[in-house]
């Protein structure tokens, strides 16, 4: 196979990098939020939070399933 594709600029090692990098970068972004999530909750406190998420939850579902019309 060739180095370099037929209509790209780019060859195939440059995108092999850019891909390992993106997924490096978003692999270290999801561990950073998530200490940051957690960081955050030790200071809220989980239940407060598990009520603003449950109620999220059930307002997503109501939206979500308004246009629907229940058949039975």
């Amino acid at each position: 196979m060739s180095e370099k594709y037929e209509t790209s600029i780019y060859t195939k090692k440059q995108l092999d990098g850019a891909r390992i990098k993106g997924q490096v970068k978003g692999w270290v972004q999801g561990a950073v939020s998530t200490f940051l999530f957690l960081l955050l909750m030790k200071f809220v406190g989980w239940i407060p939070a598990l009520l603003v998420l449950g109620g999220l939850g059930y307002l997503g579902y109501r939206i979500f399933s308004a246009g629907k019309e229940s058949k039975g």
